[in-house]
């Protein structure tokens, strides 16, 4: 008879136990939710170029294939530099030849020159014999006529200085502003150096360390200028993109350790820590086909929680393997409080083991 009661207070150890169990893990994932944060929904990123020919022509070399990793530099492929070339001798050749014509123009003015100055010292001698010649008329020595005559001679040099500067202002003006001032010698650099950087462009090279994807050039394919031909992917620049709860965000600050698990490199725990915090997220969205806003519509006694973005970096640089888009589990410490950051160091330990399954 006294078994039955034996077995109740039995039942209720252990239902009271499950359910202090029940409150303390409760009260354990609130308190690590802001402590320790934690998200299963990150991802590794890197910067994605699509690379793509500053010139157009045919293509002549193809120096990569798909999914191969190049070094900063390496060829990845070449158009035909052959018209290019061309016009970089056109370009050279137009330059010697304003080169030849500033230096003809230049002897045009000193030629110039010279007739001014030339005619500038026969006018002064013809003033001062001018001069002379009235002296002596005045005084009665010399005819009235040789006065008229002496100043016709002043009035054909003054003439012969005016001419001569004439010509020597329009043959500045034809040679234009000197040294490297000169329109012309200007105009003529700038289109050889264009020719020059069109022909460097030619070949496309690696901006950095990375990998290629989505290659599709072939040689004797012709692109266009801004043709994207292949996907060039960042392998020196790898980030953690995280989404945190924003309910999480409330300790966590940039510089923070944390550690995170890459699927695509199960059992391995790397060290991060936070570069930066997300400040906004989208809102809604607009129906593309009636341009009328979308509202999210929320069930329950507790919506879901909104998720910024939480920026990681790795403390020891890029680990090798690891893939864009990989997904990953991020533990942030966010927190001094050692009981906390026991159990996330332990807890992030298992999902890497965990990692060998999903």
């Amino acid at each position: 008879m006294d078994a039955p009661p034996a077995t109740t207070n039995s039942s209720r150890r252990v239902a009271l136990v499950v359910v202090l169990l029940t409150i303390a893990l409760f009260a354990l994932s609130i308190a690590m939710e802001r402590l320790t944060p934690y998200s299963a929904q990150a991802t590794v990123q890197a910067y994605v170029v699509r690379m793509a020919p500053e010139v157009a022509g045919r293509v002549i070399e193809v120096g990569v294939s798909d999914n191969a990793r190049v070094t900063q530099g390496q060829t990845l492929f070449r158009i035909d530099p052959q018209p290019y070339e061309l016009a970089v001798a056109e370009a050279s050749a137009r330059l010697e030849r304003i080169g030849q014509s500033i230096g003809a123009s230049t002897a045009a003015v000193d030629s110039a020159q010279a007739r001014v100055v030339k005619a500038e010292a026969d006018r002064d001698n013809v003033r001062a014999q001018f001069q002379r010649t009235k002296t002596l008329v005045d005084r009665g020595i010399s005819p009235r006529a040789k006065l008229d005559d002496a100043k016709r001679a002043v009035d054909v040099a003054e003439a012969t200085v005016t001419g001569a500067e004439a010509d020597l202002s329009k043959a500045q003006e034809e040679l234009g502003p000197q040294g490297a001032d000169n329109p012309q010698l200007k105009e003529a650099l700038a289109t050889a150096e264009r020719a020059r950087l069109n022909l460097a462009h030619t070949t496309v090279v690696a901006p950095s360390n990375g990998v290629i994807s989505n290659l599709q050039l072939s040689v004797g394919q012709i692109v266009g200028v801004g043709q994207s031909a292949l996907t060039f992917i960042d392998s020196g620049t790898i980030w953690v993109t995280a989404a945190v709860k924003e309910n999480s965000l409330e300790y966590l600050e940039p510089g923070d350790e944390a550690e995170v698990v890459l699927d695509s490199l199960p059992g391995m725990v790397f060290a991060t820590r936070v570069e930066s915090v997300g400040w906004g997220v989208g809102q809604g969205g607009v129906d593309l086909a009636t341009g009328l806003p979308n509202i999210r519509n929320q069930s329950g006694w507790v919506r879901d929680s909104q998720r910024f973005p939480v920026r990681l970096v790795f403390t020891d640089g890029p680990p090798r393997g690891v893939r864009f888009g990989s997904q990953v589990n991020v533990m942030i410490y966010a927190s001094d409080n050692s009981a906390m950051n026991a159990v996330a160091y332990l807890w992030i330990r298992i999902v890497s083991v965990l990692t060998y399954l999903s």
